[in-house]
This record gives C-alpha cells, sequence and structure tokens, in this order.
C-alpha cells in the first residue's frame, strides 16, 4: 500500500546555506541533551519547517551534517501551544480523557496533525517527551514511506528553552509579525 501526501516542501539540506525564499526565524541548541543538536524553524511562504540537524562522526569515517524535517502548515504554531496545555491538563478539568497519550487528528491549516506523548524522546536520558505528527505530509527521509513526524524531549521542551521559543513564534504568527 503506497500513502498518497501532499506536494513536499523544499528540502532544507543545510540549515545555514537556504534557498532566499527560505527565512530563518528561529534557532536553538539542544545543550541540556545533545550540545551538537540544533533545532532550526524556517518558513517556506505559508508553511513552517522544523529541522532537527547534527553533525554524524562514524567511526573511522568522515563526519557528516544530517538533517531530519518536519513540515506543516504555520497555523501549527498557535495550535501546538494550545494543544499542549490542553494535553496537560487533568481530564477532570477538560484535558485529554483518561487511557489517551494522543490526540484525535486534527485538521490544522488544512492537514491533519496528531500530539502524542512519547515514554521515550529519544535522548540518552530515554525521558518521555512530545511527538507531532503530520500525516498528510510523508517523510523528506528518500528510505522512509511514513508521514512527516518530528519529537521533542521534555528537558528541551521545558527546561531548555523550546517552549518559550515555540510560544514566540506563535505570538509573531497570530500579530502577522512573523
Amino acid at each position: 500500500m503506497t500513502n498518497s501526501y501532499f506536494s513536499p516542501l523544499i528540502t532544507i539540506e543545510n540549515p545555514d546555506k537556504t534557498p532566499e525564499n527560505i527565512k530563518l526565524v528561529a534557532r536553538l541548541n539542544d545543550s541540556l541533551n545533545y550540545e551538537d543538536e540544533t533545532y532550526s524553524f524556517f518558513t517556506q511562504e505559508n508553511y513552517l519547517s522544523i529541522v532537527h540537524h547534527w553533525i554524524a562522526t562514524p567511526k573511522n569515517k568522515p563526519s557528516f551534517l544530517t538533517t531530519d524535517q518536519f513540515d506543516a502548515p504555520l497555523e501549527i504554531l498557535p495550535w501546538f501551544v494550545d494543544k499542549l496545555e490542553f494535553f496537560r491538563k487533568p481530564s477532570s478539568q477538560g484535558g485529554l480523557p483518561p487511557q489517551k497519550i494522543a490526540t484525535d487528528k486534527e485538521l490544522v491549516g488544512g492537514e491533519n496533525i496528531i500530539l502524542g506523548r512519547l515514554m521515550n524522546a529519544g535522548n540518552a536520558r530515554q525521558e518521555g517527551g512530545y511527538d507531532i505528527c503530520n500525516l498528510d505530509r510523508g517523510d523528506h527521509n528518500e528510505m522512509s514511506s511514513s508521514y512527516a513526524r518530528i519529537k521533542f524531549s521534555d528537558s528541551l521542551l521545558f527546561e531548555g528553552g523550546l517552549l518559550d521559543v515555540w510560544k514566540e513564534l506563535a505570538s509573531k504568527y497570530k500579530n502577522g509579525s512573523l
């Protein structure tokens, strides 16, 4: 079975050298978990591209830049801030229902998005985190047939400044200054 996705956005192969029509709007180093890993936020017209990038250094081979890219409509900026607040509320106060670890898919800027809780966000401490999935966009990795997704550890989100960056971008989006 082949998944049918929207046309891909431009793949950002080098976050320091992007085409003119792609604008860097924020960059955050994950110094709490991996000093050499960075998340760069770009706009591509009415879309947000988040590129997670780092230098891979294989044993006995030359180092190289590796990237993961997540794309979604810009409306995801305020949606994520609001949805994270909903996600973290107790169900008794109108939050996520008991026994659920992900939201239902929601149409955000015309694309189906899910926010999920992760038991292991992939850092060395194997701490929890969150995962955003865009069911209408394919992964930029040519070897993958999966949908686009990006994950963040709790420490990066709440202690490392990612939520602050996200809130600032959401505010700029809402007031038209992004």
